[in-house]
C-alpha cells in the first residue's frame, strides 16, 4: 500500500513555494511508501530475534487453546479491537476519557498520543524487515484466522506497539484510569492473540517497543510549555480585544512547536485599523438571515476528526500508512493552533460584538479570546493542505471544506471576514510546513 501524493499545485504555489524543493521539476506527483517511513522524534535500538523452534510450538499451542474456547462475545470483543486500524479504538477512549473528566485538559495530549504510536509503529516496521516471519495461522492449519493479514511479516505486533504506547500516554495524563485502562490493555491482549496472526510473544515486544516510545514522548511532553499558565494583562483600548481570557489560553502561542521554526513564522501583517466596512457586511447578513446552517455545523460537529477517519476507511490504509495519516493531521491542527494565538494575542484583534455593542451574533455566545486571525481557519487550512497531502484524489473536498469553515465563522458572527481569510492563508502556510518536516524525516 502507498500514499499517491499530488503536492505540487496551485495552491500550494500561492500560499508556499517550500515544497517545490522537495520535488524535481519535472514530477508533480510523488510515492511514500511504507518502507520509507522514519520516526518523527524518537526512535530504539533494541534487538529482537524471532522464537526457537521449542518456543514457537509452545505459543502456537496458546494460541490454538484458546481459540477452542471463543464465545460470541470474545468474537465480538476481538472485532472491537482489531477491526479498523490500531490507534482507532485507543483514540476515541482518550475522548471519551477527556469528555468525562472535569475541568481543563491538557492541549499537548492528542498529538502526542498519535506521535507516539507513529514512531512506535516504525520500530516495529524495522523489526519486521529483518524478520520475514508468516503468522500462526499460516505456520499450523491447527490454528484458524480469525483477522485480516496485512502482506509483511507477523514478526512484532504493530497493533500491540500502539496500544502500549496509547495506555501509557493516555494514563499519564488521565492518571485516576490507570485501573481502566489496565483492564483494557488485557482485553486487547486476548482479543489480539485469538485473532490468529500473533504469537504472545509477537504482541509482548509490541507493547514494550510502544510503552519505551511512549515513555520517551511522556518525558519530551513535560517540556512542550501545554501545562504553562498565563499570568499576563489583557491590555486596555477601545480598539482591542478586551475580556477576561482562561489562565490557559494566551499561553497557546508558547506552546513548544513541532513543525514551525518559531512560532510566529507566519505570523500575518497587522489586522486593518478599520474594522467598518468588514462589520457592515455583518449587520447585512444578520438582517437578511435568521440562522446559518454551517454556522452551527463547524460549532459543534468534529467535522476533521470524522473525515480523518472515513478517508483511512474508504482508501483501506494499512496500520502504518493509518498511523502515519494520523501524525501528520494531528500535528497539522497542534502547529496550526500554536500560529493562530501567536496572531491573537499579539494584535489582540476586536471582535464583533465588542466593536458593536449592539451587534447580536447568530451563535450567540462568542469564543473568549481574541479574533485575528481566526483559529477556526487557521486550522481548517493547515489540516486541509495536509489531508490533500494524503488522499489528493480529494483535494478539492477538502479545499472547499476549509472554505466552508471560513464562512461558518462569519455567518456565526464571532469573526469577521478578515480573520477568517487571513487565517486560512496561514493555516496553508503552516500544513505546508508540517508536509515539508515529515518528508525530511523519510528514510
Amino acid at each position: 500500500m502507498t500514499f499517491s501524493l499530488s503536492l505540487i499545485n496551485i495552491r500550494t504555489l500561492k500560499y508556499f513555494n517550500l515544497i517545490v524543493l522537495l520535488f524535481s521539476i519535472a514530477s508533480v506527483a510523488a510515492q511514500v511508501q511504507i518502507d520509507n517511513f522514519g520516526p518523527f522524534k524518537f526512535q530504539l535500538k533494541e534487538s529482537y530475534s524471532p522464537l526457537n523452534a521449542t518456543e514457537l510450538e509452545q505459543e502456537i499451542t496458546k494460541v490454538i487453546e484458546l481459540q477452542a474456547v471463543t464465545n460470541d462475545n470474545d468474537i465480538r470483543v476481538m472485532n472491537y479491537w482489531n477491526a479498523s486500524y490500531p490507534s482507532y479504538r485507543w483514540h476515541q477512549i482518550m475522548m471519551e476519557i477527556g469528555r468525562a473528566k472535569k475541568g481543563h485538559k491538557n492541549g499537548g495530549r492528542v498529538i502526542v498520543l498519535h506521535l507516539s504510536i507513529y514512531d512506535a509503529l516504525t520500530q516495529v516496521l524495522k523489526h519486521k524487515k529483518q524478520h520475514q516471519i508468516k503468522a500462526p495461522f499460516q505456520q499450523n492449519s491447527n490454528v484458524q484466522q480469525w483477522g485480516r493479514k496485512r502482506d509483511y511479516s507477523s514478526f512484532i505486533c504493530e497493533w500491540s506497539a500502539a496500544a502500549g504506547a496509547a495506555h501509557k500516554i493516555i494514563g499519564h495524563y488521565f492518571p485516576d484510569r490507570k485501573s481502566h485502562l489496565d483492564s483494557l490493555l488485557t482485553q486487547f491482549k486476548e482479543a489480539r492473540l485469538r485473532t490468529g496472526l500473533q504469537l504472545s510473544s509477537d504482541i509482548e515486544k509490541g507493547i514494550t517497543i510502544g510503552k519505551q516510545i511512549a515513555a520517551q514522548y511522556i518525558a519530551y511532553a513535560k517540556t512542550d510549555r501545554t501545562d504553562r499558565t498565563w499570568e499576563g494583562e489583557v491590555p486596555k483600548a477601545d480598539s482591542l480585544w478586551s475580556g477576561t481570557p482562561s489562565k490557559w489560553d494566551p499561553m497557546k502561542r508558547q506552546w513548544r512547536p513541532l513543525t514551525l521554526l518559531t512560532p510566529d513564522q507566519f505570523r500575518p501583517a497587522p489586522p486593518p485599523t478599520d474594522w467598518s466596512e468588514d462589520m457592515e457586511e455583518l449587520r447585512r447578513f444578520n438582517a437578511a438571515h435568521k440562522t446559518s446552517n454551517i454556522a452551527w455545523k463547524w460549532k459543534n460537529a468534529p467535522v476533521w476528526d470524522d473525515l480523518l477517519e472515513r478517508k483511512i476507511l474508504e482508501y483501506d490504509l494499512g496500520p502504518f500508512e493509518a498511523a502515519f495519516a494520523a501524525a501528520v493531521f494531528h500535528t497539522a491542527r497542534f502547529d496550526g493552533i500554536i500560529a493562530a494565538w501567536d496572531g491573537k494575542y499579539h494584535y489582540w484583534g476586536i471582535r464583533p460584538f465588542q466593536y458593536d455593542p449592539v451587534f447580536k451574533p447568530l451563535l450567540v455566545d462568542t469564543p473568549n479570546f481574541p479574533g485575528y486571525p481566526a483559529g477556526h481557519t487557521t486550522v481548517a487550512g493547515s489540516i486541509a493542505t495536509v489531508l490533500s497531502f494524503l488522499f489528493p484524489q480529494d483535494e478539492q473536498l477538502f479545499y472547499e471544506l476549509a472554505k466552508e469553515c471560513s464562512e461558518s465563522r462569519f455567518e456565526g458572527g464571532v469573526h469577521f471576514r478578515t480573520d477568517n481569510e487571513i487565517g486560512l492563508k496561514v493555516g496553508y502556510q503552516v500544513g505546508g510546513q508540517v508536509i515539508k518536516t515529515f518528508l525530511k524525516k523519510m528514510n
